[in-house]
């Protein structure tokens, strides 16, 4: 009778290998849907934080003057919102629907204007106006909202 060696893994060290793998797995498993998850919701975040900041912008275009010549345009500008923002860009035309973003070499000022809550600030730029025509004057926010304003060139 030949005596036979049985080779193989014992039980117990084929269960811990097992177990290891189902740990190692799991960990890796976790640690991908961990960054997918947290990265999700910081853009998550973000977005409403730009939300929120877009609904409490306010601003309104209180008065605008055309200098005698009518080459010179002064707009005002009030904060009514809950938070300080800023007027990005002006635009200006003949009419809401053909308005051209003011060039930076017509301000007397560069934009970015910085608006306080509950202050006023002016905006002087070249533009040229004929006298009987209409003038539309439109103010972007930093958060995109916008406010356009209408007169008759006198």
């Amino acid at each position: 009778m030949v005596k036979r060696i049985k080779k193989g893994v014992s039980p117990i060290i084929a269960t811990t290998i097992i177990i290891g793998v189902t740990l190692a797995v799991g960990f890796a498993t976790w640690g991908f849907a961990s960054g997918a998850i947290g990265s999700l919701l910081q853009s998550q975040g973000e977005t409403v934080a730009g939300d929120i900041n877009n609904l409490r912008e306010r601003f309104v275009i209180v008065n605008v003057n055309i200098s005698v010549s009518g080459d010179k345009v002064t707009v005002w500008v009030y904060n009514n919102g809950r938070i300080q923002t800023e007027i990005t860009d002006l635009f200006v035309g003949g009419s809401s629907t053909s308005m051209i973003e003011v060039p930076d070499g017509n301000y007397t000022v560069i934009p970015p204007y910085d608006l306080e809550v509950e202050h006023l600030i002016t905006i002087t730029f070249r533009h040229y106006t004929t006298s009987g025509s209409d003038l539309y004057i439109k103010a972007i926010g930093k958060f995109g909202n916008s406010y356009t304003y209408s007169l008759g060139v006198p």
